[in-house]
């Protein structure tokens, strides 16, 4: 569960589904895509700076065109017509930095949220040959080096090179296992909470390869049943469940011990680079530098409320701190992409001024100046056009629901390249000549342009969406309306709402509230999506989103209110927010609802042991129900250890608050769910059962923390629908 800037949640609401239709809107159709916007994709933008290259035919072909025209230039690769090895498709490509080669993949099999093995091939464009990167497939996270010369990738948690010169491969590290050493890729931990999955980098000669070494045999181990009556891809399951062992620190628990090593190509050697932080300390981010001598290191105390940055010289093994910021609470590690090196300076990202602003350091840690500020947060830097000196980015607009992009240059001097209220997002070529310019805003489609960077001119339009505006006009659908409502302590809090179509106000409705409300979040956004809330709104239900106390967009005093007490006023906002709405007329303040998924499902269960008066039923998928069960990296980051903290994880546990559980719960979990593990909602069903209390129950046998796939997804949003429209008598 890592902190969002947009919510997984609500991402994942887009692509509801049922099989129920109401009022013209069918959730079979919201879960298939029907009402899904088209936003141009997987573009790669090649080295001269005017045209892109991107798969088409099904993964037959990689095709290149011009930006300014649209037309098409050439084609790259045919996966039809190479010498060597011929297949019928690929999922995905990437150029070396010569673009003589371009390394597939094909048959993706995903290992955790963003981890994935694949068949890896190297195409040679000069001589049309496709050859496969290594005889012992799957591998993963493979990439070529600098000099465009070698493949690194990970097979059982070993490095290898493969040197395409002599088509040799070389071992990097020996001494890999599964649930004991991790060379060069990320442990579960790591993927999931610090949003890596590549713990590697070359020299940016590429004479050697640093990479972080995990050493896991002290991390506690977990495992979940699979099971395979009805699974014809778990066949071995049939009679008798198999399980899934992984290496998992739950708060307090101990992590893997990580260390950094480096590895000499010519000279075959690896030797490690010692750096001046305890055992406890992670290693998220190697960043390569332009001085060939040296590779950053980012590391985050155990606390991680004092973040360094050294460099490390693979020759020497010496290593030297450039840059360190400390943080009465807490760092966000989210930052870490940010930061951005040329030959004599980087970009950092940093809230010391309240705000999250973009600074700019000499390559040496010197500061140089803070180039954008004021009471808004960016919220996605770009880049950087080192012809021009512009750097590009996107930050909170008059609101903090709205978003807008700007280009600051090296002085400080501030233009707004987008003019329309929303959420105007970005996507640029490598060299910044060019940027798709994305808007929409909660009733409106995303409209894609292409502009050109220096003046913003519009230069085309790549997807108006058009078709999907006549669809959703022809269907009446009700249009979400945003709104102000105060927080528990009176601050002022904000919110959106879907009223039924036709809707009277001299009747009195239910109401549904979604939310997620965990650190950072931001479900009340101004961006599209048709998600199982017009599902709601068309079986006579209002459906409200209101963002608490510790969400996103407001600044840093805002967002860090909630550390060391999670869930403490997120649910005292819902309940306020809740006792505010019942007093509006059209409302029946008897008949309200709360639901979320992860955090939110916590945040909902507290809701029903907590404001026992306000919430007839509730719905909680996946959710945490004691933070003593949940991961080290993001529960110590805003509860410290509960050797430290033991009184605000007593006060928010769901597990010790089961005998004041009022109104219809209807419980939810993926029994495959990696992330919060269904051993959180097992240990609520006995407090639950001990205490008497009813409740309903829906498991989901071999399914993660997503509960993916289209059967899965029918069956639970039916599942949930059936509850609301029957707990809240939504007919009626």
């Amino acid at each position: 569960m890592r902190t969002f800037r947009v919510p997984l949640i609500l991402l994942c609401l887009i692509f509801q589904l049922s099989t129920v239709k109401a009022a013209g809107i069918e959730l079979d159709s919201i879960i298939a895509g029907a009402y899904r916007p088209e936003i141009p994709s997987g573009w790669q933008s090649m080295n001269e700076g005017s045209s892109y290259a991107c798969l088409s035919q099904g993964g037959k072909l990689i095709l290149r065109y011009d930006y300014k025209s649209g037309k098409l230039l050439d084609t790259l690769l045919n996966v039809e017509k190479t010498r060597n090895v011929r297949m019928e498709k690929i999922e995905g490509f990437e150029f070396n930095p010569q673009e003589s080669m371009i390394l597939v993949w094909k048959n993706k099999e995903p290992i955790w949220r963003r981890s994935f093995t694949a068949e890896y091939f190297v195409y040679d464009r000069l001589h049309n040959i496709l050859d496969s990167l290594s005889a012992v497939a799957p591998v993963r996270e493979a990439s070529f080096s600098p000099d465009g010369r070698m493949v690194v990738f990970s097979r059982n948690n070993n490095l290898f090179i493969k040197k395409l010169d002599f088509k040799t491969e070389v071992a990097v590290s020996t001494d890999g296992k599964t649930n004991e050493i991790i060379n060069g890729t990320a442990d579960w931990v790591y993927e999931e909470e610090f949003m890596t999955t590549r713990m590697y980098e070359w020299t940016a000669d590429s004479k050697f390869l640093c990479f972080v070494r995990f050493d896991e045999r002290a991390v506690p181990e977990h495992f979940f049943s699979m099971y395979g009556a009805s699974k014809p891809e778990y066949p071995e399951y049939k009679y008798h469940p198999g399980e899934k062992r992984f290496r998992y620190p739950r708060s307090g628990e101990n992590n893997s011990k990580v260390s950094l090593h480096c590895y000499n190509v010519q000279y075959r050697t690896l030797q490690k680079i010692e750096l001046p932080v305890d055992e406890e300390t992670y290693i998220p981010r190697l960043r390569r530098m332009e001085n060939p001598d040296l590779v950053a290191v980012m590391t985050l105390n155990r606390e991680q409320n004092l973040f360094r940055m050294f460099t490390a010289n693979p020759k020497s093994l010496l290593s030297r701190l450039i840059l360190s910021e400390s943080s009465d609470t807490y760092y966000d590690p989210s930052y870490l992409d940010d930061i951005l090196f040329t030959d004599k300076d980087f970009t950092y990202v940093s809230e010391r001024d309240g705000y999250r602003h973009l600074y700019l350091y000499s390559v040496n840690g010197a500061f140089i100046r803070q180039l954008t500020s004021g009471p808004n947060d960016l919220t996605n830097y770009y880049g950087r056009d080192l012809r021009k000196n512009y750097f590009y980015y996107q930050a909170v607009d008059d609101l903090p629901y709205r978003r807008s992009l700007y280009r600051v240059d090296a002085r400080g001097r501030t233009t707004k390249l987008s003019d329309k209220d929303g959420i105007n997002q970005a996507v640029f070529d490598k060299h910044f000549n060019y940027y798709i310019w994305t808007w929409s805003d909660r009733n409106t489609p995303p409209v894609s342009v292409l502009c050109q960077s220096d003046n913003a001119k519009v230069i085309s339009t790549l997807k108006d969406n058009a078709a999907l505006r006549q669809k959703l006009s022809a269907l009446s659908l009700p249009q979400k309306e945003f709104f102000e409502t105060p927080a528990a302590d009176g601050q002022k809090l904000y919110g959106w709402m879907l009223k039924p179509a036709g809707f009277d106000p001299s009747l009195r409705y239910p109401l549904v509230m979604l939310q997620y409300s965990g650190p950072d979040s931001q479900d009340v956004l101004d961006s599209f999506g048709i998600g199982w809330e017009y599902y709601l709104a068309a079986r006579g239900i209002i459906v409200v989103s209101v963002d608490g106390r510790g969400t996103g967009g407001r600044g840093e005093q805002f967002r860090k209110q909630t550390w060391l007490k999670l869930g403490q006023y997120e649910v005292q906002d819902q309940i306020a927010a809740a006792r505010a709405l019942g007093t509006l007329p059209y409302l029946d303040a008897a008949r309200i609802g709360i639901w979320g998924w992860s955090y939110g499902a916590y945040i909902s269960l507290l809701a029903l042991t907590e404001g026992t008066q306000y919430f007839k039923a509730g719905i909680a998928v996946a959710p945490v129900t004691d933070y003593r069960y949940y991961n080290t990296a993001y529960t110590e980051r805003f509860m410290r250890t509960p050797q430290q903290n033991k009184e605000n994880y007593d006060k928010t546990s769901v597990l010790q608050r089961a005998s004041s559980l009022k109104g219809e719960l209807l419980l939810i979990h993926g029994l495959a769910d990696d992330n919060v593990h269904a051993n959180q909602t097992m240990e609520l069903i006995d407090a639950l059962v001990q205490e008497g209390k009813q409740f309903q129950m829906q498991l989901y046998p071999n399914r993660n923390h997503s509960i993916l796939g289209l059967s899965n997804r029918k069956h639970l949003y039916t599942r949930m629908s059936d509850f609301f429209i029957q707990t809240l008598n939504a007919d009626k």
